[in-house]
């Protein structure tokens, strides 16, 4: 019974963390070449709060998986301009 309810105890914990993670799409028309996808996935990945990013330059879309309890949109998008890249949100949390 005891192991039951640890284990119970261990799910509800982590419920809160996977609750706050977002995925976001945006478009990025301004990835041309093979190396902006690096530039744009390391501009936003810095922002803190960034789980992932995977910029595609044939498609110019940067999906990013964040936590929204610490990372904003705006700040994601912010980072991206400060790189050279516009971004505008497509899907996700608005």
């Amino acid at each position: 019974m005891k192991l039951y309810a640890l284990a119970l105890v261990g799910i509800l914990g982590a419920s809160p963390l996977l609750a706050a993670q977002q995925t976001a799409t945006f478009s990025v028309p301004g990835m041309y070449c093979a190396s902006c996808p690096f530039i744009v996935e390391s501009a936003m990945g810095d922002v803190n709060g960034v789980i992932s990013v995977d910029a595609d330059s044939a498609t110019r879309t940067a999906v990013v998986v964040y936590d929204d309890e610490i990372a904003t949109l705006a700040e994601i998008i912010g980072a991206s301009a400060q790189a050279g890249y516009d971004a505008e949100l497509i899907e996700g949390e608005s």
